[in-house]
């Protein structure tokens, strides 16, 4: 799922993610870099988000990992996209980004 704000944030966006309970992680064989927010202390599941800056916008994409993506070199994604836990969990987030929103909006 997918919400997108005003690129006119008043701090870093990773500071910002950071305050939602999210930490960075860098995917060696996609070459990404994403934020995930584990829900237990095991590795799955866990929220994984992606934010990307395009056109004055940020996107914010979040899924929920049930587990592991990797098989033996193959993509296998088990992965909640638009579940209630997700829907949740994107509104939280807005709620931490909300805060930092400037306003100021160029119109």
């Amino acid at each position: 799922m997918k919400f997108r704000v005003p690129n006119n944030l008043s701090h870093n966006l990773d500071y910002i993610v950071r305050q939602a309970g999210y930490f960075p992680i860098f995917d060696k064989y996609s070459k990404k870099s994403s934020h995930i927010r584990p829900l237990s202390d095991q590795r799955y599941p866990r929220f994984h988000l992606y934010t990307q800056e395009e056109e004055g916008q940020v996107v914010f994409d979040l899924h929920l990992d049930q587990s592991s993506t990797r098989y033996d070199k193959q993509k296998a994604h088990r992965a909640d996209y638009d579940s209630e836990e997700v829907r949740n969990e994107l509104a939280r987030i807005y709620g931490v980004v909300e805060k930092f929103l400037s306003e100021k909006t160029g119109n």
